[in-house]
């Protein structure tokens, strides 16, 4: 949203996770912003002034003239039709955020990689110029900073996007090529049967133990109420692994998500927010549902377990805080036992549990296929079988293995 009497390069907006107004700028080649730390749209455009002629006294906005022919000009001029480029594309994406095409965090991502290190590598190259060379070396430069062959391939897509609208403005004449990128396929960190058993033992020794292992000089972000193992921790690793839902999910799911299924089968019903577009309900395994209807008891006699009560840890409102608890108190498990990296170096956390829950079903699931597998885990058959099915040691399956052919 642009504020009426100050530069169009200015602009307050907000995004998904932050209830409090930003202020963003584009002055010298690169984006000044921060918080307004207000909910109130009026407040947002009188501190965005205030933001403005804080930058104008200390020299920090573009406000002197170039002489023209100047080589500063034209890279500043670069920079103003890179920064219009960019503007241009979160504004296409959000309108297919308006059509529910992509969701808002996808949107984020966009403006977060094009103000960020796309903004950083284009800055100071002359966008005429650009050519299969620039891209190989955008890659390079991404490779530099340590980022995974898939956070790479993300980076080209929104690099692409952005060449794209270069080509259809006639500011370069042809598509340049794209390198492959290739991708190197770990296994995901999920837990043998062996490991699942000793992590659900642990995690009963440790109910209502007291954590004092602090690394010494650092703060302490937990709060103190959390530093004492909570019983409800050993039912939620079970809640997961017999209900395949990610971490996300145990952030917002809250009793009305959940329906109680009795009769020829035992299973519960998880009607969850959609999520990486999928909107089908999740059926759990049968003892899911005496973790829930346990857990749902508790609650219930702690004043909780109404249908918008949260299902874990209710009595924390701030649900990204809770996640990041649940995972600080599933390490302090993991590194109790001493398995927080597998045997091929992959480090474990709660999203394990997961993997774990998928693994197991290819596992012990008898002749379940990979589509019903797949739609209920709301993942693709793709992922499957990538990263989940690939990892199956001749072990796991060892009845199969032994087994003989019928006369």
């Amino acid at each position: 949203m642009q504020v009426e009497g100050l530069p169009e390069k200015l602009k307050i907006f907000r995004i998904a996770g932050s209830k409090y107004w930003q202020v963003r700028i584009f002055s010298h080649g690169r984006y000044i912003g921060k918080s307004l730390k207000t909910t109130d749209a009026h407040e947002a455009h009188v501190l965005a002034k205030n933001f403005y002629n804080e930058l104008v006294m200390r020299g920090q906005v573009d406000v002197l003239a170039v002489p023209d022919g100047d080589a500063l000009l034209i890279m500043r001029k670069n920079q103003y039709l890179l920064h219009d480029l960019i503007e241009e594309i979160l504004q296409r994406e959000l309108e297919r955020v308006a059509r529910d095409e992509i969701k808002k965090e996808s949107w984020l991502m966009t403006k977060i990689r094009l103000e960020g290190l796309v903004f950083d590598f284009l800055r100071l190259k002359p966008l005429r110029s650009i050519n299969t060379k620039t891209v190989q070396d955008f890659v390079q430069f991404l490779t530099e900073k340590n980022l995974a062959g898939s956070t790479i391939l993300g980076y080209l897509a929104h690099f692409r996007k952005l060449l794209k609208l270069l080509f259809v403005r006639g500011v370069i004449s042809q598509m340049p090529l794209f390198p492959p990128v290739k991708l190197q396929l770990n296994s995901r960190g999920a837990f043998t049967v062996t490991e699942y058993k000793l992590i659900l033992q642990k995690s009963k020794e440790l109910t209502r133990t007291t954590y004092t292992d602090w690394p010494s000089g650092k703060r302490i972000w937990i709060h103190a109420s959390y530093h004492t193992m909570p019983i409800e921790m050993n039912g939620l690793i079970r809640f997961m692994v017999y209900t395949f839902v990610r971490p996300g999910d145990v952030r917002q799911l809250q009793h009305k998500h959940i329906e109680i299924i009795k009769g020829q089968f035992n299973y519960l019903r998880l009607t969850l927010p959609e999520v990486k577009r999928h909107k089908a309900p999740i059926v759990s395994l049968p003892p899911a549902v005496r973790i829930y209807e346990r857990l749902l008891a508790r609650q219930k006699a702690q004043g909780f377990g109404r249908p918008d009560d949260y299902v874990f840890f209710p009595q924390e409102p701030n649900r990204r805080r809770m996640l990041d608890i649940i995972g600080w108190l599933f390490n302090w498990i993991l590194k109790d036992l001493g398995i927080k990296q597998g045997p091929h170096g992959a480090m474990r956390s709660l999203y394990s549990l997961r993997h774990t829950a998928i693994t197991f079903r290819l596992i012990f699931g008898g002749n379940i296929d990979l589509l019903t597998l797949a739609r209920n885990a709301r993942t693709s058959v793709e992922m499957i079988e990538k990263f989940y099915a690939s990892t199956l040691s001749a072990e796991m399956n060892i009845a199969l293995l032994h087994g003989k052919r019928g006369k």
